[in-house]
């Protein structure tokens, strides 16, 4: 982490704790919070390219590249915004994933509970 700062790893650790934590929850809460994070990691993108401003050249600012001229707050919002939306698609997945092995678990325990009442009779 010498070259990143540990911030730009508080959105993504803050999607995860916050979708762990949601699997306890109502079903809409998981989704509501996806979508949300969702939301805010574009954010975070936009505002962070909207930062970066006007392309700076190196020979006025005495910079060696336009890289070494941008501030790197904003890129750090940037990548953070980034890291935050990969990590709501890999959590998207692993939510659909999810929901459909807790349906497909009520599916074959409701379908073993007719068989169970049908052998009863």
């Amino acid at each position: 982490m010498g070259i990143v700062p540990g911030y730009v790893f508080i959105l993504p650790a803050v999607i995860v704790v916050g979708w762990i934590l949601s699997w306890w929850g109502a079903r809409r809460v998981r989704w509501i919070l996806l979508s949300a994070a969702g939301v805010v990691s574009v954010l975070c993108v936009v505002i962070g390219r909207q930062e970066l401003g006007p392309p700076a050249d190196p020979r006025t600012v005495n910079c060696s590249s336009t890289w070494a001229c941008t501030d790197p707050g904003s890129l750090y919002l940037v990548a953070a915004g980034l890291l935050g939306f990969g990590c709501c698609l890999v959590l998207l997945i692993l939510a659909i994933l999810g929901e459909a092995m807790v349906v497909w678990r009520r599916r074959r325990i409701s379908d073993s509970e007719v068989v169970i009442r049908r052998s009863s009779r």
